[in-house]
């Protein structure tokens, strides 16, 4: 079967006509108007020659004239990749000989760089992917483009966007007329651009009857003709929106919450990692009182805070708690929300947390242990990491297998509760601070001091930035207006100004890098990163410790004293040692060093940078 109607095209041909042509075929079978015409099949593609005499006869059957030949590849419009412009089209072709070559350059541009690329890079493999044609009849377009169900950049499915200009619909798709944007909501529509507001409904009404009866949100190219008549030129799915959570029997709308971005989770999580995480998230939140579903939207990590919001004893503290990992922002947003009516406050039956009944006692156990010992909690988070690090992954190669990791998730909960609740108790702490210290400590000095706590992998990592734009300042104008290739010359020719170094032989002592107990791969980096050593020491990778205000600092008593510098300041009291004089609230010196020590010493601010440790 070379040539089809699209008319004659039923359902489950797909391997036979192509994305592009069952997707017309659909519209038709729901009674849309669309351009008539035919399809040259996969088969005939498989035979590798054009069968001229039948696309012939369905051209003259058409009436001939200028037509409109589109590729209908097996692998385009699926859900998850739409192949947009991989493929050719070619528009106005007219007469016999134009028409064979235009079917015969389709076939050709199925394997073009651009759609092996897009099929390499979405996964599918080339050989399983075949060319089908469509030829319909061109619609005298006056003005025409293309119609998203759903916004496809905020994702909202409830406003339609709109793109249109005059004339044909290549020029909207293909970016190269400027394009009049519409966003319809629903809302009154006034006149302005090419589309009327009479056409903007209908196009709105249109998308939203297509999209319930294919049911799935869609991209649709349309035109509307010299007669004002709406054609529908092709309907696909939309490939790029986020997925939208699960039903829920609940009334009113609900607050969703992503949990895993916070943690630096860029990819989906596999099934069994969401199965794990789901029941180690419930059940951290259950011990701060909060019922939480932990749901997965897209192979993510996501919350349902609905109930917590309008839980009229967990609603309040539930704002406070977002600032803790989610930042003010997130805050901001869950605070608005306590004044929005659909979220007000809901008295229901308190039921039996079983999730905190189980995790509780643990939950105890670990934050006290770890506020009693911190020391001990953090050398064990650190050995389990690490542990797990080293443990040699396999993938179960048969059920029986897969059964046995399955069944060591006991052992794995009790080596997760390790690492959880010593990072549970931090959170916990940070957020405890402003209530424990009201009075005694503003917000800011409190966010000053939690910004240059010790063992925060994140903080290290902006100190270490910071140490390397104090030194790279006085060289800004260099940096800003030499050739990137010239200052990639200069620093293999060991050219460049060595200051701006992270491990620099010439590196300015009055701004010392970050204190880190990981590897540095380009030079010594221990308990005191080396930040005045020879390319000889840094090449042997022999640490060299900084030398800086405070190596000669006195240190009273048995204390351990670690060094600090003006960019990471630690509070003593009201007092924050290493900063200016003027954060000492007048007082012009405050205490350093003081832990187990016989008696305090007091030292002007400026120029204390040894803290307790």
């Amino acid at each position: 079967m070379n040539v089809l109607e699209l008319t004659e095209i039923g359902r489950g041909k797909w391997d036979l006509v192509g994305g592009k042509a069952d997707g017309l075929a659909a519209l038709i079978r729901l009674g849309e108007r669309v351009p008539e015409g035919f399809c040259v099949t996969t088969e005939a593609y498989g035979d590798g020659q054009v069968p001229r005499a039948e696309v012939l006869a369905a051209y003259q059957r058409l009436g001939g004239g200028p037509v409109a030949v589109r590729s209908s590849a097996t692998g385009e419009d699926l859900p998850h990749a739409s192949f947009a412009g991989q493929q050719d089209t070619y528009l106005g072709v007219t007469g016999d000989e134009a028409l064979i070559e235009a079917v015969e350059s389709c076939w050709a541009s199925l394997h073009s760089e651009r759609a092996t690329a897009y099929r390499e890079a979405n996964g599918i493999p080339h050989a399983s992917v075949r060319m089908a044609v469509v030829v319909q009849r061109m619609v005298d377009a006056e003005v025409a483009g293309v119609l998203f169900t759903a916004d496809p950049l905020t994702g909202s499915r409830s406003a339609s966007v709109v793109d249109a200009a005059p004339g044909p619909g290549p020029s909207v798709v293909d970016g190269a007329a400027a394009a009049d944007h519409y966003v319809l909501d629903g809302t009154q529509e006034r006149e302005r651009g090419c589309l009327a507001p009479a056409r903007r409904e209908e196009l709105r009404a249109a998308g939203a009857r297509i999209r319930h009866l294919l049911g799935a949100e869609q991209d649709i190219e349309w035109a509307y003709d010299r007669e004002a008549k709406l054609w529908l030129l092709q309907a696909r799915p939309i490939t790029t929106l986020f997925p939208t959570p699960p039903a829920s029997d609940k009334p009113g709308p609900r607050l969703y919450v992503e949990f895993g971005h916070v943690q630096g989770m860029l990819r989906p999580a596999t099934p069994m990692g969401m199965s794990t995480l789901k029941s180690m998230l419930a059940g951290m939140l259950a011990a701060f009182g909060l019922t939480v579903e932990i749901v997965d939207i897209g192979g993510r990590l996501y919350g349902d805070l609905t109930d917590a919001l309008r839980d009229p004893a967990t609603r309040q503290r539930l704002v406070k708690m977002m600032a803790v990992d989610f930042g003010p922002r997130a805050q901001n947003a869950v605070a608005h929300l306590l004044d929005d009516p659909r979220f007000a406050p809901r008295k229901t039956p308190r039921k039996r947390n079983a999730a905190a009944m189980k995790t509780g006692p643990k939950a105890a156990a670990g934050i006290l242990g770890a506020l009693a010992r911190p020391d001990r909690a953090r050398a064990r988070v650190f050995g389990e990491i690490e542990r797990l690090r080293r443990e040699p992954v396999t993938d179960p190669g048969s059920a029986a297998e897969l059964l046995d990791v399955v069944e060591q998730d006991a052992e794995s909960s009790t080596r997760a509760d390790a690492i959880v609740w010593p990072v549970v108790s931090g959170l916990a702490v940070s957020a405890a601070l402003p209530s424990l210290l009201k009075g005694i400590a503003s917000e800011d000095e409190i966010h000053t001091v939690l910004a240059g706590m010790p063992h925060n992998v994140t903080i290290e990592m902006d100190l270490a930035l910071w140490a390397v734009a104090r030194r790279a300042a006085p060289h800004r104008e260099r940096l800003l207006n030499t050739p990137p290739s010239e200052l990639a010359a200069a620093q293999l020719a060991v050219n460049c100004p060595t200051s701006v170094s992270t491990h620099s032989s010439r590196g300015t002592a009055s701004a010392p890098p970050p204190r880190s107990t990981s590897a540095y791969p380009a030079g010594p980096r221990t308990r005191h990163r080396c930040s005045r050593c020879s390319p000889t020491t840094c090449a042997s990778r022999t640490p060299t410790k900084p030398r800086t205000a405070a190596s000669n600092a006195p240190r009273p008593g048995p204390s351990r004293c670690s060094l600090r510098w003006p960019g990471g300041p630690v509070a003593s009291g009201r007092c924050v040692v290493g900063s200016p004089a003027s954060s000492c609230g007048g007082r012009g010196s405050c205490r350093g060093c003081a832990k187990r020590a016989s008696s305090p010493v007091s030292t002007p601010c400026a120029t204390v940078v040894a803290v307790c440790s």
